[in-house]
């Protein structure tokens, strides 16, 4: 009972690699599609599980000079051997996201997160389970200059808060390198903290 455990502990860990787009300045009629990555320690229940690794893509569009539109997913995955038992969680996440400036430097944020995680364990078995939470939030950006922005943001779910730092550099007329610092929060038994990073395409 005590490997089971143990086991289930990993799937908690693991079924919340979550990670929030960066902020992006979009003007009506503009899109930006990016990729992300970010590699945070997963802390559970007091236990220290090092680091996961989770990547994906996103898409926003402004759809208005006011409304933004967006929609993203990351997967993330992690592989442990505790107690002879070899387990592995596999976890997707999907965010459709509505953004509403209030004025050019804050937002306000809205959206629904769907959980998709698979488990399977050597002698235990296998686990699914998908799941659906809306969450809201506010954003933040000032420029640093003329090629880089700054930013933060907080969104919270009935589960987790999640808050994030960073800041988009011009690399060329259309394309940005985000650098980002993230806490994950969640229910106070999980937390996810660490530096990412991504690339974004404005057209």
């Amino acid at each position: 009972m005590k490997k089971i455990l143990l086991v289930l502990v990993i799937i908690l860990a693991m079924s919340s690699v979550a990670m929030a787009a960066p902020v992006t300045n979009l003007e009506k009629g503009e899109s930006a599609v990016g990729y992300l990555y970010w590699n945070p320690n997963v802390d559970a229940f007091g236990g220290d599980f090092g680091n996961a690794s989770a990547s994906g893509f996103y898409v926003e569009t402004a759809v208005s000079d006011k409304v933004i539109i967006g929609l993203e997913t990351i997967k993330g995955d992690k592989s442990k051997t505790i107690s002879g038992i070899k387990a592995k969680v596999d976890t997707r996440f999907t965010d459709l996201t509505i953004q509403y400036k209030l004025d050019n430097n804050i937002r306000l944020i809205a959206g629904n997160r769907n959980y998709d995680t698979d488990f399977a364990a050597a002698g235990v078995g296998s686990y699914s389970n998908s799941s659906d939470k809306f969450f809201y939030g506010v954003s933040a950006s000032t420029s640093l200059g003329d090629k880089a922005t700054a930013y933060a943001a907080v969104t919270h779910s009935s589960i987790a808060t999640e808050w994030q730092i960073g800041a988009n550099q011009n690399l060329t007329k259309n394309l940005d390198l985000n650098i980002n610092y993230r806490y994950y929060d969640q229910d106070d038994d999980l937390t996810l903290k660490g530096i990412g990073a991504g690339l974004i395409y404005k057209f």
